[in-house]
């Protein structure tokens, strides 16, 4: 069977939590990984080389994380392509994109050497996520 480009970032993204060592369990719930039978964790990537990096998010996606999210903690992992992982809080995502009836898209972007500034529809994520902070989310 064939590797999908997906599975390729979304695999990229689980390997730099694996390597914490704070991975005791992983399963895949489509289209969210439960890691540590805690955390729930959906991961949206692009593939553009360089910031700014798109994100969409549909409508049933947005169903699916407000009802979740009612019930477990949700990160959204946003893959920027090869530069790395924005971890946003889902209490963070929605603060940018409160949920629509349409498609919501989300935008991220990073000057060399700084922090993911992240921006949606409904303004821009206060304070800037540090590209370190994808490998701390199973310490919070």
């Amino acid at each position: 069977m064939a590797i999908k480009k997906q599975e390729f970032y979304e695999g990229a993204a689980l390997h730099l939590l694996a390597r914490g060592g704070c991975i005791t369990s992983i399963r895949y719930e489509p289209p969210l990984f439960v890691v540590n039978n805690d955390l729930l964790v959906l991961l949206k990537y692009s593939t553009r080389g360089r910031s700014p990096w798109g994100f969409t998010f549909m409508p049933d996606e947005q169903v699916l994380l407000q009802t979740r999210a009612a019930q477990s903690k949700i990160v959204i992992g946003l893959i920027c392509g090869a530069d790395g992982v924005a971890a946003v809080p889902y209490d963070a995502y929605r603060s940018v994109a409160a949920s629509r009836a349409t498609a919501v898209h989300i935008a991220c972007y990073r000057d060399h050497g700084k922090h993911y500034e992240v921006n949606g529809p409904d303004g821009r994520l206060e304070g800037k996520v540090a590209p370190s902070n994808w490998q701390r989310i199973l310490q919070r």
